[in-house]
């Protein structure tokens, strides 16, 4: 082979190296894409987003978490779940002048007409239907002000503190304002509540004809990430290929919209029985859907679930100082499980455990004495109750006053040693009664003997 010759397929050969060198270079690259779920605020479209777990409520991811907002139709949540508890499903309501005619997304619904409180929840939570958000509010309180009050209430008592409430549907309002952190608060809740979760994902619905309204209204979900529904085989640009907003791992929740408010979006996903609930404020456009993909995924793939105590495992034994050195037994009140990042591990993590100082007696079974606490540098992540595994009564305790008794006194003044010593003494008295009686008829009768001998 002429030098030349040789030359050339050198450099042939170097060519096909680099580029498989290349070509590897780019599938790592790829893979290390693939697998990469972390996620940060800039990430995000939204200007408020969280992500919690549905079950114990972590929280995993924030940004403006806490900064008041327009909440839009998400509104409708809270909504729903008070109607859902508070009324009767198959309560039947009339329609009335007053509540036809509400703008945005509706029903038309007519005055004289009759449904259901189960026809109107799901107009309100698939379609959005705004006249049917007020026609359930002015059926439970009489007028939108009344509900708006119960709605603030029922908030605060789910951990919605940083929230104010004007109206049942979010439509446009300066003071209806909530965050994603209380509406995160809020969807946890809701979420506990299995009508809610079937209507959510019913993705079709059928209201029947009435007197006023002659044909029947079907109703199509109006949340895209339900697979089937109309716009759900929509494609989104998302991780680097185009995927369908449509996600089979969600399981609700609600959008909303308006020009103030922009994009809004309240969603939940489940997969190998870990449950996250996500909620974005002010996105744009399709963005919505990849904002809470982006979320979604960082919770299902991006963390790993660690089960730290199973419910009622024993923690510790609470030793009192007393005359018998009583053992308290402590257990957890609950599961203790916590969410990391995949680049953690629990060995990251710092534990607390606190116990009360002083315990007197008597302790109650389930009375809470102390918690475990983890911590990530200052931040808590995770935490549980720590409770009495038993009842521990104070007369147990040996005081100065008892101090003479080395066993807890028997329990001798119960009824049934009661009647057993009444039934006792009364055998006794009977059986004394009857030698008195015997002893005297003898004496009785030998005087009498006695007496007639001394008169003969």
């Amino acid at each position: 082979m002429t030098p030349s010759l040789l030359s050339k397929k050198i450099k042939k050969i170097t060519l096909l190296l680099c580029l498989i060198l290349f070509i590897l270079q780019l599938t790592i690259a790829f893979a290390e894409g693939e697998d990469d779920y972390t996620l940060t605020a800039s990430d995000l479209v939204a200007e408020s987003a969280i992500l919690i777990d549905q079950n114990t409520g972590q929280i995993l991811f924030t940004k403006n978490e806490n900064i008041p907002m327009y909440p839009a139709s998400t509104t409708k949540i809270l909504t729903a779940i008070i109607i859902i508890e508070d009324l009767d499903l198959n309560q039947e309501v009339t329609i009335t002048k007053d509540m036809e005619g509400v703008d945005g997304s509706s029903i038309a619904l007519e005055a004289g007409e009759v449904l259901t409180v189960n026809e109107l929840l799901h107009a309100m939570l698939m379609v959005s239907a705004n006249d049917a958000a007020e026609a359930l509010a002015k059926t439970h309180s009489g007028t939108i002000e009344s509900f708006a009050k119960v709605m603030n209430e029922r908030a605060a008592s789910m951990g919605a503190l940083n929230s104010n409430f004007q109206n049942p549907h979010g439509l446009p309002d300066p003071d209806h304002l909530t965050t994603s952190y209380d509406l995160a608060m809020i969807a946890k809740y809701a979420m506990q509540n299995e009508t809610f979760k079937a209507i959510i994902m019913t993705p079709r619905f059928e209201i029947p004809a009435n007197a006023v309204k002659t044909e029947i209204r079907y109703l199509n979900h109006s949340n895209k990430f339900i697979t089937g529904v109309p716009g759900s085989s929509d494609k989104i640009a998302y991780r680097g290929s185009n995927v369908t907003k449509g996600y089979e791992l969600m399981t609700g929740i609600k959008s909303g919209y308006t020009t103030k408010a922009l994009h809004c979006f309240v969603g939940a996903a489940t997969l190998d029985g870990r449950s996250f609930i996500s909620v974005i404020l002010k996105s744009q456009g399709t963005n919505m859907y990849i904002d809470t993909r982006k979320l979604i995924d960082y919770g299902l793939y991006g963390t790993i679930t660690y089960e730290l105590y199973a419910l009622g495992e024993e923690v510790n034994i609470k030793t009192l100082d007393d005359k018998r050195n009583t053992s308290i037994h402590l257990i957890t009140e609950g599961p203790l499980s916590v969410n990391l990042p995949t680049n953690l591990s629990v060995a990251d993590l710092n534990r607390q455990e606190t116990i009360q100082d002083q315990i007197t007696l008597p302790v109650a079974k389930g009375e809470v004495l102390g918690r475990v606490s983890y911590y990530l540098n200052d931040l808590l992540v995770s935490e549980v109750n720590l409770v009495s595994a038993d009842t521990y009564l104070g007369e147990d305790l040996i005081t100065v006053e008892t101090k003479t008794f080395s066993e807890p006194k028997s329990d001798f003044f119960n009824l049934k040693n009661m009647l057993m010593l009444t039934l006792k003494v009364f055998l006794a008295l009977v059986l004394w009664r009857t030698i008195a009686t015997l002893n005297r008829l003898r004496q009785k009768r030998q005087a009498q003997l006695i007496q007639k001998r001394s008169t003969k």
